[in-house]
């Protein structure tokens, strides 16, 4: 579950689309159109990345 920093809105893994750009990787708000970071914590067993969303973030 991933939580907008702006809006306080929650939604699932498969509600938000998560991005990758040269600053990193990020999900849209849906609500709120903010842009939420994500942190990449190393690749899964099939190859692809692990995103988290910090708490102090």
């Amino acid at each position: 579950m991933w939580t907008c920093r702006n809006c306080n809105a929650r939604f699932s893994f498969n509600q938000v689309e998560a991005q990758a750009d040269e600053s990193g990787f990020f999900f849209i708000c849906r609500d709120c159109d903010y842009r939420n970071n994500l942190v990449n914590v190393g690749p899964d067993a099939a190859g692809r990345p692990q995103l988290i969303q910090r708490d102090d973030k």
